[in-house]
């Protein structure tokens, strides 16, 4: 019994799309037919890493390589349940050796594409963030020391005092920017394995670290290593940042948006929200549902939620550039869509879906 017979493989972000050569597969396919060796594709049917359920995996060159929110797999069926030439070319083989005539395989369900979605609303994530629970303590603690499984983590410490030098986040886990008052400093990230910036703090500012939990790694020695946020000192120049620290939990839970209590910001005041965190709000109309594939190619990272579902994880490299939305998820008449921004170098006014997903940019 084979348990686990590839036809495709799992993607990483910041990696190429993998494809797996279909003469191999249905060559293996048609061995173990002929010889009576019972099987089990993994995957036959692709599928997606809805809101925070993508995992995690290392290797030397990583100290984290988070999955894609895509689990399209290169799998015979694809993650919209379509058929594909590899799906054909194996069912032609298992015709052969089947007794019975297969059955016919099913239509796609149908797909659209909603042009221009504009938003109505705006929010600086920072003011959003006054209305959520902070803990205050001597160290930053973990996600878990919050009980807080997924989302972000907003850590913040007053200096009373100027000072410069090597900021070090080495127990960072596992994607950060970094603001000083309010202003974007830099960015760190546990893919790239970069925990370190340099930083000259001013005296009485505000050091803040928006830190994102990217996916528990869920294989290996490192299985039970998984504590996210900020898991150790924070240090500059070698010397740790003492003193209290306040976490403001951002766990971003569906249907979150419904609570937000902050003013949106005015409109004449968007081009303040570059290079801020901010959170995008929108309505807009569909007729008829269907499945179709939101464009995040301009965007920068961060997540969407439609009518209060979380489709997933969005990041500007490559190769994803669409996030799946079923189309049972959408309404007849009016649907809200929420986006949040952890980057955000360009102001977003509106954005769009098509019908075909994008899986396999090369942007390096």
């Amino acid at each position: 019994m084979i348990a686990e017979f590839y036809p495709g493989w799992l993607m990483h972000w910041g990696e190429g799309f993998p494809r797996t050569r279909i003469r191999e597969t249905v060559q293996l396919t048609e061995n173990f037919l002929k010889n009576g060796i019972s099987f089990n594709y993994y995957m036959i049917h692709g599928g997606t890493n809805f809101g925070y359920t993508s995992g995690a995996n290392y290797n030397k060159e990583h100290d984290i390589q988070p999955d894609l929110t895509s689990y399209d797999y290169d799998a015979p069926i694809s993650e919209a349940g379509w058929r594909t030439p590899k799906y054909d070319s194996i069912r032609n083989v298992m015709a052969k050796y089947s007794k019975e005539k297969l059955p016919e395989v099913p239509a796609p369900i149908k797909t659209i594409s909603i042009q221009n979605i504009k938003f109505d609303k705006l929010y600086n994530l920072f003011d959003y963030s006054k209305t959520q629970e902070t803990v205050k303590a001597e160290k930053p603690l973990t996600f878990e020391e919050l009980n807080q499984g997924y989302g972000y983590v907003l850590y913040r410490h007053h200096f009373d005092e100027a000072i410069n030098g090597k900021l070090d986040v080495s127990g960072l886990r596992d994607y950060a920017t970094v603001y000083l008052n309010g202003k974007k400093m830099g960015e760190l990230n546990r893919f790239f394995n970069n925990y370190e910036m340099s930083i000259e703090i001013p005296k009485n500012s505000n050091l803040e670290i928006l830190v994102e939990n990217w996916g528990r790694i869920n294989y290996d020695a490192q299985i039970n290593q998984n504590t996210k946020g900020i898991i150790s000192p924070v240090k500059i120049d070698g010397k740790e940042i003492n003193g209290m620290w306040e976490m403001t939990k951002l766990p971003f839970p569906d249907h979150f948006a419904s609570s937000i209590k902050t003013k949106p910001i005015n409109p004449d005041a968007y081009q303040q929200l570059k290079n801020l965190p901010t959170i995008y709000r929108g309505e807009f109309d569909v007729n008829e549902a269907g499945d179709t594939f939101i464009d995040v190619q301009n965007w920068g990272k961060g997540l969407i939620f439609i009518n209060g579902k979380n489709l997933g994880r969005f990041w500007r490299v490559d190769p994803q550039q669409t996030l799946y939305i079923p189309g049972v998820w959408l309404r007849k008449g009016k649907n809200e869509i929420v986006i949040f921004d952890q980057i955000n170098e360009n102001i977003q006014k509106s954005v769009s879906t098509i019908e075909e997903p994008i899986l396999n940019v090369l942007t390096r």
